[in-house]
């Protein structure tokens, strides 16, 4: 394989590894399955049924690159003179709470904090954040559920909820009113919010809730530092297994406390093997990737690339900063993660001239580049929460706020705070400082959001080569066949299995159980629930197809 596009101040070594589907709050891996279980007492054909919002894209900020369908747009700087979008405080100028997950150290309190006072005087109310770190985030909900705490709105994470569509007929507002068809022009922000996401929000038959949007960019990729391979010598694109575990060991030789991973590129591996995308279409018939044929050779190679000290040996034990910080300090080259986190690695202190590269993953046994499997196009849905029902529209003008697009005044406060306190004008690009990331990190982004837009303040450059990558793989990436079909089964026992799955892994790739037990995993998790997840979600399916 040749390098496709440039990424760093010197030049990009794309040959990226990508990666899977993408849980909500950890590292991508093939146990987090995309969102299958929908309904909730609803059939497949009345999910099918319900008229998703009418998609209106915002015409008020040109993009500088446009992405290919179903990627993402990009743009080359922040408009000089961001438009105003909205024509006054949204809402009903009464207090609004709300509950959502962070992965940033926590924020100075609003009493100590410039830019969530400025936030509540331009929203004309107070706005409390209940923030949670992603870890405990799911504990921390189920909590407010049991004791009836839940805010006005709240965040929900649809690969980590149990039993989400009877939770969601319980405790949210049935928004199908208010977001149906042409019903969401009253919100022009969420109208901007492409259809392919809205179709996540539909359990039993409702519109539940409020999407955050991700496009493709929560498909994964594998990230290297390619100026530290070429500082020890090693240069070009790996063409099979061989050559990428070849490069692993080059790249952790003679180094001193410097390994080549931040983690198991699981993912990849299996993507280079040809497993597929958490669900296949085998003539017709639904199969899981747990059962593909390659999956004990994709274990096998993380396995080894543990075993043989390619890994930092405290992998299994941090969180996804840590390992973004290994990459920027230089004590690991490789990490897997996806294409929305590229522009983080930036955010931290990383210097100018990092060589930051994108892998795309060969065929194991050679013969060009593997497809990368595409993530799910929602990150998350904002609901709101029955006890607000009263206030049901006022709200969703505030969520419809915080989804600003991109290049309007709103998102440019929202994101980088007030000029000269949170953040400087390098040229009309807003780059923020020590106090723009301490204070503005409120996680609104996981409120409301526009369409993901590729971008990095004083960094040009950056953002092309983030374009270009996504650009040569998400057209041809494989997606998950069962992505959107209702599961009652998948929604009361997915998450159970998957993290049984997932711990195996765990097992396997640390050398405490031999791969071979792969195999009576499996055939657990079929017993357990996964057969019977099969056959709703090819019913769903068959019904989908008029079968």
């Amino acid at each position: 394989m040749t390098p496709s596009s440039r990424i760093s101040r010197r030049r990009l070594l794309q040959t990226g590894l990508g990666a899977a589907a993408v849980s909500a709050v950890g590292v991508p891996t093939l146990s987090a399955c995309s969102n299958e279980g929908r309904g909730g007492g609803g059939s497949q054909a009345q999910n099918d049924a319900v008229q998703l919002p009418d998609h209106i894209p915002y015409q008020g900020v040109p993009v500088d690159l446009e992405g290919p369908v179903g990627g993402n747009d990009g743009m080359l700087a922040y408009p000089a003179d961001p438009v105003a979008a909205t024509d006054g405080p949204p809402g009903d100028g009464q207090p609004v709470s709300a509950l959502t997950m962070s992965n940033s150290p926590a924020p100075p309190s609003m009493d100590r904090n410039a830019f969530w006072q400025e936030l509540n005087r331009r929203l004309g109310f107070e706005l409390s954040v209940s923030l949670v770190p992603s870890a405990d985030y799911q504990d921390r909900f189920q909590t407010a559920v049991a004791g009836g705490q839940l805010p006005d709105v709240f965040s929900v994470f649809p690969n980590e909820t149990p039993s989400l569509p009877a939770l969601l007929q319980a405790e949210a507002v049935d928004l199908t009113p208010f977001l149906s068809g042409s019903a969401i022009q009253a919100y022009p922000f969420l109208a901007n919010v492409p259809t392919d996401s809205w179709r996540h929000t539909v359990y039993g038959g409702k519109i539940f809730g409020v999407p955050i949007p991700r496009g493709a960019a929560l498909s994964s990729t594998l990230y290297g530092r390619d100026d530290l391979l070429a500082e020890r010598g090693l240069a070009g694109a790996p063409d099979s297994w061989q050559a990428f575990y070849d490069l692993c060991a080059g790249a952790s030789a003679g180094q001193a406390n410097a390994w080549a991973l931040g983690s198991v590129p699981l993912s990849t591996l299996r993507q280079m093997f040809g497993v597929p995308n958490t669900w296949a279409d085998e003539g017709g018939r639904l199969v899981h990737a747990y059962e593909a044929e390659r999956q004990q050779e994709a274990l096998e190679a993380g396995r080894r690339l543990v075993a043989d000290g390619l890994v930092h040996p405290d992998a299994f034990g941090v969180d996804q900063n840590q390992r973004k910080t290994w990459v920027v300090n230089g004590s690991t080259v490789f990490l897997e993660g996806t294409y929305s986190a590229w522009l983080s690695f930036y955010l931290l202190a990383a210097p100018d001239d990092i060589g930051l590269a994108s892998y795309v993953p060969p065929r194991a046994d050679g013969g060009g580049a593997a497809p990368i499997w595409l993530g799910n196009p929602t990150h998350n849905i904002t609901s709101i929460s029955v006890r607000s029902e009263d206030r049901v529209e006022a709200l969703l003008d505030v969520l419809n706020y915080f989804a600003s697009p991109f290049g309007t005044e709103e998102y440019l406060f929202k994101t980088y705070g007030l000029e000269g306190v949170h953040h400087d004008l390098e040229g009309t690009d807003p780059v923020l400082n020590d106090k723009g990331r301490s204070e503005t990190a409120l996680s609104l982004v996981y409120l409301g959001e526009p369409p993901f837009t590729l971008y990095q303040a004083g960094r040009p450059d950056v953002t092309q080569d983030q374009f270009d990558a996504m650009a040569d793989t998400v057209p041809t990436g494989l997606a998950n066949e069962a992505l959107g079909l209702y599961s009652e089964t998948q929604s009361r026992r997915g998450t159970q299995l998957s993290t049984a799955m997932a711990d195996l892994e765990n097992e396997i790739l640390q050398g405490r159980q031999p791969v071979s037990a792969w195999a009576d995993g499996v055939a657990r998790w079929k017993a357990d629930g996964g057969d019977a997840i099969r056959d709703e979600l090819q019913r769903a399916r068959d019904e989908r197809a008029g079968r």
